[in-house]
């Protein structure tokens, strides 16, 4: 995703239909706004940072240079809060929003660094466009996903696999620890140490943060089957 995103960069400027890619939502409306997209490809090699992160940061920068017709280094602030509302209407929900303040802040700090007290480029600096932004919001407006499982639902799903003690155990470890399947997936016995009514596993790759996560789990009668 992230090679395609780089290949098809040019295509970026013309709108969905005019590209043919129907699906997407976005395209970059002042053309000089391309350059930026370098700059941040040569900063994620120079970081060897996740792809995860590159392609969600670049999402993040393609909304951007949607959501206005200006140069970005030209944006003030009130420029950066119409951005803002923009984001406000796409993202529904509480984390996605927090992400996109996150984001934006890393993205300035790379494409318009601040200069220190000699002059020179300062990326630890938030830039004074963005420094007004804040990732706190009001947690009245926070609701709970709506894809949520009732335990009666779960039960039902676990005993449909009765006859499949392994499918058993890893739903109930993705349940009982909130693991992603794709860090579970990866354990291995050695990452497993099992007490008389919990266990702990390693996350040693894969993880999402980084390795070196610990999970705990319950007692079910499932997982000691793995």
């Amino acid at each position: 995703k992230y090679e395609k995103a780089i290949a098809d960069l040019e295509q970026f400027v013309l709108t969905p239909e005019k590209r043919g890619n129907y699906k997407a939502k976005y395209y970059c409306k002042n053309k000089e706004n391309l350059k930026y997209f370098s700059t941040l490809f040569a900063h994620f090699d120079a970081k060897d940072i996740s792809y995860v992160r590159r392609n969600r940061l670049l999402g993040t920068f393609r909304l951007i240079c949607h959501a206005t017709n200006l140069d970005l280094k030209l944006c003030g602030r009130e420029e950066i809060n119409k951005i803002v509302a923009f984001m406000h209407k796409q993202y529904p929900s509480m984390k996605s929003k927090i992400d996109f303040i996150k984001d934006i802040k890393c993205l300035w700090r790379i494409l318009f660094q601040e200069l220190d007290e000699k002059g020179r480029p300062d990326e630890t600096i938030t830039p004074y466009a963005i420094r007004h932004l804040s990732a706190k919001f009001d947690k009245s407006k926070e609701k709970l996903r709506g894809d949520r499982l009732s335990l009666e639902e779960f039960q039902k799903i676990i005993a449909f696999f009765e006859d499949d003690p392994r499918t058993q155990a890893f739903l109930m470890m993705i349940f009982d620890s909130f693991g992603r399947p794709q860090e579970i997936l990866y354990t291995t016995v050695k990452d497993y140490e099992f007490y008389d009514n919990y266990a702990l596993a390693w996350i040693s790759e894969h993880g999402k943060e980084g390795t070196g996560n610990l999970m705990c789990i319950d007692s079910f009668p499932y997982v000691q089957k793995l």
